[in-house]
């Protein structure tokens, strides 16, 4: 049962796949917060430059307007009028307000999780009660009600200290010409927007280290689940097993076929054993064309001794070729003098010309096992 248990504890990382697949279904880390502050600050940017830069022409506009609407009868019609040369007017300014606004909320939003498209899809569970409730007394939803609370008491901060602050410039507004009422709404404004912009900008970055982690805390997987995904990517192990293990017994019987073709067989003698071919011919030098340890190094010399192939024992040679040449390599330099004296050794068994083969005297230790 406790084994059973941690099993289904999420302490693995999120694989690939998992991280992958979670993104293809919109799971990703994102905060709200990000978006919210950047247009905040964009707003207060809007009115600390474009706005200041705007305040003749607005000024000129409230003019006018308010001249045209005192010369003539107030009429729906005359309203409507001077209500649309004023946004005709205004539309540049609000233009570029709009493009920024649109501008910083995709870069907002795609700077935390690049471009994702996800299948919209239904979520029935969201529309159970318990699901909502769970939700609402979780971490997140805990998260999310500390964030909201932050926020009011931000702004209410904010509001209360800035305009504690201009209280008696608040007082003579009402004796402030046109053109610095405009300047001052404007200046108040941007501050406000400022001050609020620069804590939800502090908020913003807690809270997507926030969503990184939760997010990170979600993608986890269980061992069952890891064992499941390799099943699903790789296939079973155990079919993957049985593969590379016929894999094993086909090449170790194409390996067998070629212990006939050898010139000699070098042994330990029980342990290891390894299959030389020659040929000067073709071969710069003799080539490896089977070994083995233990039982297939026994099966190596059943074969050659059924096929009468000579068999030399060597310990020194016969490990340190089987420990560095591979099958169907040839030996390597060091290895040159060593067999060279086995197989002179086993060509003057055969009976071959001494001249054809250079044979110098047996190797220490050599002894024949078997003959071709």
């Amino acid at each position: 049962m406790a084994e059973e248990q941690t099993s289904q504890e999420r302490t693995e990382s999120p694989t690939t796949k998992r991280r992958e697949d979670a993104r293809q279904d919109g799971m990703v880390a994102i905060s709200r917060e990000v978006p919210q502050a950047a247009l905040l600050a964009t707003f207060a940017l809007f009115f600390w430059m474009l706005g200041r830069f705007s305040l003749g022409q607005l000024e000129v506009l409230w003019k006018n307007s308010l001249a045209e609407m005192a010369r003539t009868e107030l009429t729906p019609a005359i309203v409507l009028r001077v209500f649309l040369n004023d946004a005709i007017i205004l539309a540049p300014a609000l233009g570029v307000l709009f493009l920024m606004v649109w501008v910083v909320s995709l870069a907002a939003t795609v700077g935390q999780v690049g471009f994702v498209m996800s299948p919209l899809r239904f979520h029935f569970e969201r529309l159970d009660p318990a699901t909502g409730l769970g939700r609402i007394f979780s971490m997140d939803g805990l998260v999310e009600l500390l964030k909201s609370v932050f926020k009011m008491a931000v702004i209410g901060y904010v509001t209360f200290v800035t305009l504690q602050g201009e209280w008696v410039n608040l007082m003579a507004i009402g004796r402030l010409p046109l053109p610095s009422l405009i300047s001052y709404t404007f200046g108040l404004l941007g501050t406000l927007l400022i001050r609020a912009a620069l804590a939800l900008i502090m908020l913003a970055v807690l809270d997507y280290l926030y969503q990184r982690w939760s997010t990170e805390q979600r993608l986890k997987m269980t061992k069952q689940e890891m064992r499941e995904e390799l099943r699903q990517t790789e296939g079973d192990p155990q079919l993957r097993s049985r593969i590379r293990a016929l894999q094993r017994e086909m090449s170790r019987a194409r390996m067998m076929q070629n212990v006939p073709k050898a010139d000699v067989v070098v042994t330990n003698p029980t342990h290891y054993a390894v299959a030389l071919m020659y040929d000067r011919e073709v071969m710069h030098a003799p080539r490896v064309v089977a070994k083995g340890a233990d039982f297939v190094a026994e099966r190596i010399k059943a074969i050659a001794t059924e096929h009468k192939i000579t068999m030399v024992e060597n310990i020194t040679v016969a490990r340190e070729l089987y420990n560095n040449v591979d099958i169907g390599q040839e030996i390597p330099e060091q290895f040159f003098r060593a067999v060279a004296e086995i197989l002179a050794f086993v060509y003057r068994l055969k009976g071959r010309s001494a001249d054809a083969r250079r044979s110098p005297t047996p190797p220490a230790g050599a002894a024949p096992a078997g003959q071709r």
